[in-house]
């Protein structure tokens, strides 16, 4: 009876190992919201070790993605540098 026992407690861990590993393994996957690319576009430019100026004005881009704003200084500089 102990041998029986062993291994049904035996089968009993191995299986609880195996339910509870394969839960960790596979987090739940969820797309990232706009701050939070937002936010982590900012933390990757820190990282660059890019000049003053230039982290400045990519800064400035990233943080006025999506607006209306920087499409039109986009299209002044470009109108201003073709002519």
């Amino acid at each position: 009876m102990k041998t029986s026992a062993r291994l049904l407690l035996t089968a009993l861990i191995a299986t609880a190992m195996t339910v509870l590993s394969g839960c960790a393994s596979h987090p739940e996957l969820r797309a990232y919201t706009a701050e939070e690319t937002r936010q982590l576009q900012l933390e990757a430019l820190q990282r660059q070790g890019l000049s003053l100026d230039e982290y400045e004005q990519r800064r400035l881009v990233i943080q006025r993605a999506g607006s209306d704003q920087v499409v039109t200084e986009v299209a002044e500089r470009s109108s201003s540098s073709q002519g």
